[in-house]
């Protein structure tokens, strides 16, 4: 009887192994290979939506990249064009001021040169040579005061500047740029200081290009 015991027990023992072996084949080998393939699934779902997104994204960058190099590069052309616009303009501005104070340089010369001519002329009468020799002074003055008038009107932040006296009236013209009322009255002051010319008889025009 013991005997019989032990080998229904040892019996037992052989069908619970054999039923925990079973049931733990079929929960950690079937379920596992589930989970293994939803986690696969799930894992390309997601890698591929994310590659997805970082193309739209990258697309995105791109096209916005593309607008702002467009934009940089219209406003350096834009910038460009400006300068070029601006160099132009201040070319001309100094080409003029320029060509006129030659002019008035060589009127200046041909007056001093005929008025010397009296001085020295052995054919002028006294009169003539005093009257000349008051020509000539009173031009000297003219040209100092002019050179002084240009030279204290571009410290008002003009680019340039000429002054014109032609006997008791004075004519300055300056850029446009910065020229209005307040400015005209300064330019005036610093006319009557330096020559001496009545506020009315002085006149101040606006170069324009």
């Amino acid at each position: 009887m013991t005997f019989g015991k032990r080998q229904l027990v040892v019996g037992a023992l052989v069908v619970a192994l054999g039923a925990a072996v079973y049931l733990n084949w079929q929960f950690s080998g079937t379920k596992p290979e589930e989970v293994t393939e939803t986690a696969q699934t799930s894992s390309t779902k997601q890698l591929g939506q994310t590659v997805y997104v970082n193309t739209e994204v990258s697309g995105e960058t791109r096209q916005e990249s593309s607008k702002s190099d467009a934009t940089a590069n219209k406003t350096k052309k834009d910038e460009a064009s400006d300068a070029k616009e601006v160099a132009a303009l201040n070319t001309d501005t100094n080409d003029y001021f320029s060509s006129e104070r030659k002019k008035r340089t060589q009127a200046h010369e041909e007056a001093l040169k005929s008025l010397q001519d009296i001085v020295q002329s052995g054919e002028s009468s006294d009169a003539a040579r005093k009257e000349a020799v008051k020509a000539l002074e009173k031009l000297s003055s003219a040209i100092k005061s002019e050179t002084g008038i240009e030279a204290e009107v571009r410290t008002k932040g003009f680019k340039d500047c000429i002054a014109l006296i032609n006997n008791d009236s004075c004519t300055v013209i300056v850029p446009s740029q910065g020229l209005n009322d307040a400015s005209a009255i300064t330019i005036k002051d610093i006319v009557n200081r330096q020559s001496g010319v009545a506020f009315d008889k002085i006149t101040v025009t606006p170069y324009t290009g």
